[in-house]
């Protein structure tokens, strides 16, 4: 949702505080002046979806619904502060029903109790100029993730695991199934699966295939994560894997954007009957996915190997008509 503040909308704040009785929270200084408007074309006429084949699919979007609203069937204009209303909620921003009519009536300055989306258009664009903003940072978020091999000793808080477990259990699941459970593994339960590995004489295995001698009580933080089992259908649980494994995607990227870095791991150890004992799973009703070991990364999280993928967005991307 795209919340309209003072930095998204300067201009409606200014004629809320002028005109309009609303909370403080938007009180802006007498002596503010409008930023002069940007026009789509120098005539505000109706435009109709036959008509925009030059806008982007966003804007011809912001079109789509403003005929849905429109007075007159097949026009794109709106008469009334309520249908903008409906038309903010439906580009999802957060819009009181006095913030709409602010904007109503700044946008539809003619006087004519009308709005054009032609007038409307310019406004929109440069709200949403934030939120693209966002969907950058974002998206170089997930490109920029790396898996971390080296920690230091330094403990992350709790209430960032917790915030990556919040973002984790957001996940996808099939019919709302939340097949997953986290567990926070502190070093007294590390030092015994330490032991096991040990007893076992088995390294364990990376997903290279290469062997880790890596000392598992060095690793800062451990997060076991586990997914339902039903024996009685396997395409049932097969789709709750795939939802274990988006939620560890959302439980990394989380833990990416703090500054901590992650590990998702799995191997001979964590497959057995006594490893699970040790993290308190029962396996007549749950298995263990793998430990995710999150940290500090050693040397610091954007000089990890980047590990660049083979193939590019071409590469994968398939059309058809």
């Amino acid at each position: 949702m795209w919340v309209l503040s003072v930095t998204h909308l300067s201009v409606l704040a200014f004629l809320v505080a002028q005109q309009v009785p609303v909370s403080s929270a938007f009180m802006m200084p007498s002596q503010y002046t409008p930023p002069p408007r940007r026009l789509l074309s120098s005539r505000s006429v109706a435009l109709s979806l036959s008509e925009s084949s030059s806008l982007t699919s966003k804007e011809a979007h912001v079109l789509e619904v403003f005929e849905r609203f429109s007075s007159k069937r097949g026009s794109a204009c709106i008469d009334s502060p309520s249908s903008l209303y409906e038309v903010l909620n439906c580009l999802d921003f957060e819009a009181t029903e006095e913030e709409a009519e602010a904007l109503f009536r700044y946008l539809g300055e003619s006087g004519q109790g009308k709005l054009f989306f032609n007038d409307f258009l310019p406004w929109y664009q440069d709200a949403s100029d934030a939120a693209t903003a966002v969907a950058e940072s974002f998206q170089s978020l997930l490109v920029g993730r790396r898996t971390i091999e080296q920690f230091d000793q330094t403990s992350v808080d709790d209430d960032v695991l917790e915030r990556a477990v919040m973002c984790a259990i957001a996940a996808p699941n099939r019919s709302m199934s939340e097949p997953w459970r986290f567990i926070r593994v502190g070093k007294a339960t590390v030092a015994k699966f330490a032991e096991l590995k040990a007893k076992i004489q088995k390294n364990m295995e990376t997903d290279e295939g290469a062997s880790s001698v890596y000392d598992w009580t060095q690793v800062p933080g451990w997060c076991v994560v586990t997914t339902k089992i039903n024996p009685d259908d396997p395409e049932a649980e097969m789709e709750d894997f795939k939802s274990v494994s988006c939620a560890i995607q959302n439980f990394m990227l989380s833990m990416w954007s703090e500054g901590v870095g992650t590990k998702w791991t799995s191997g001979p150890v964590q497959k057995t009957q006594e490893f699970a004992e040790l993290c308190g799973v029962d396996t007549s009703k749950e298995r263990v996915v793998g430990c995710i070991w999150y940290g500090y990364a050693t040397g610091g999280a954007r000089y990890a190997d980047p590990r660049r993928r083979k193939k590019d967005v071409k590469d994968v991307l398939g059309h058809l008509p």
